[in-house]
């Protein structure tokens, strides 16, 4: 009998059993659904945590005043002011810094001659509208000569703007009172909220926030909430070169030190890389859909009992039809590649209907992450390798848990087995 004969029957033998051939193959279709499934979702998902992070900018690291939780020395203070920035940009203390954003964030009540609501205030330098994914909808970012004369303008959110004026259209060139102050809004921003921001403490809904110039929140707003060693709520450092980043780190690290005399002391603040806070992220991801996968290993491995049962009962059952191939010339390697082959068959055919059920979790996947995201092009896609992966994996299967049965089958004695009732 050729090969192809093999598979023929093999596929008319399942075909005239279909219900015990379903059954048997179903671990096998868990198995693969689940593998398949869960690798697109996993790749889905990797892909949002990489748009999330790059929204927050290519090639920066943040610094915050904040000590280490675990020191023991309650001397050191938290530290971090705009001079530290400056010394940061001084000519040749950092060479691999591109630019420092400063940033002092607070809330405070806003209205616009009506009633008062409270709101996020971050009081920022013009640069900050250059890091990650900043979308203005109308009007004009405020600039470095409004920074250096602490002028009285501010950007709002778009959720601001609804909640104050009824919406962006009529926002720019009204003014609002914020903590008492008076600003004119020059802009409307309509940035979308990051999901991975709070990881880092960079907490806040945009739309929900209103930028001023960092000089005028320093000045006029929150005169009495700084002082001489803290007058930032965080640093965001832009460097040179995205492949300089630990170098950057480094130099930011020694021009923070040398500015607040530190020597043997800790450090009186923190840098947070979102690098490495993404590969960490990521770590997690593998490791969870690595959880998942080995309950889907699981699957296929009762799978693949279930086909060694039913291939043990097959031999059982026709050992007379073996016994009389035998009688007419079958040689034992062709008794051996007959079951095999219908194993390989139940099992490839457990993988492709088990690749159907993994396009069907990917769409659940989809759903999910658009749910989280609210971005149509993070999707939960199907790989060619996947595909590759689950159909490897069936065969795999029928092969190991069909070997038994099909030797069985093949050391068969002939005169016996035609005796068999």
């Amino acid at each position: 009998m050729s090969l192809i004969e093999s598979f023929q029957v093999a596929w008319r033998s399942m075909m005239s059993h279909k219900l015990r051939a379903l059954l048997t193959m179903l671990g096998i279709i868990i198995g693969v659904g689940a593998v398949v499934g869960l690798l697109a979702i996993g790749e889905g998902y990797s892909r949002y945590i990489d748009a999330e992070f790059n929204s927050l900018g290519v090639g920066t690291f943040y610094v915050n005043p904040q000590v280490d939780s675990n020191d023991e020395d309650e001397t050191i203070l938290p530290r971090l002011t705009a001079a530290d920035a400056a010394a940061i940009m001084q000519p040749g203390r950092a060479p691999a810094v591109a630019y420092v954003v400063i940033e002092l964030s607070r809330n405070g009540a806003a209205s616009a001659g009506g009633e008062r609501y409270l709101f996020g205030i971050k009081g920022v330098t013009p640069t900050y509208f250059e890091i990650g994914d900043q979308e203005l909808g109308d009007g004009r970012w405020f600039t470095d000569g409004e920074e250096r004369a602490s002028a009285r303008v501010a950007v709002i959110g778009d959720t601001v703007a609804s909640t104050l004026f009824g919406g962006i259209e009529g926002a720019v060139g009204r003014r609002i009172s914020v903590n008492g102050v008076r600003l004119e809004v020059v802009g409307v921003s309509t940035t979308k909220q990051n999901n991975v921001a709070g990881a880092i403490g960079r907490f806040g809904d945009p739309g929900e926030q209103i930028y001023l110039p960092y000089s005028t929140a320093r000045d006029r707003l929150f005169r009495n909430e700084v002082d001489q060693r803290v007058d930032v709520s965080s640093m965001t450092v832009k460097v040179r070169d995205v492949n300089a980043m630990d170098e950057a780190i480094r130099q930011v690290t020694a021009v923070l030190r040398d500015e607040h005399r530190l020597t043997y002391q800790p450090n009186d603040f923190s840098v947070t890389n979102p690098t490495q806070l993404a590969s960490q992220f990521r770590a997690v991801t593998v490791g969870f859909s690595a959880f998942l996968g080995t309950i889907g290993g699981i699957s296929l491995l009762v799978g693949g009992i279930g086909i060694m049962n039913i291939m043990l009962v097959s031999v059982a059952q026709r050992t007379r039809e073996i016994g009389l191939r035998k009688a007419v010339g079958a040689r034992r390697r062709d008794i051996m590649w007959q079951f095999l082959i219908e194993a390989i068959v139940l099992c490839v055919s457990g993988g492709v209907i088990g690749i159907g059920l993994g396009y069907l979790l990917s769409f659940g996947g989809t759903f999910i992450l658009y749910a989280i995201s609210q971005d149509p092009t993070i999707r939960a896609s199907v790989s060619l390798f996947s595909i590759v992966l689950a159909t490897s994996i069936s065969a795999g299967v029928g092969i190991f848990f069909g070997l038994f049965p099909a030797m069985r089958a093949a050391r068969l004695d002939p005169i016996k087995a035609l005796r068999n009732e």
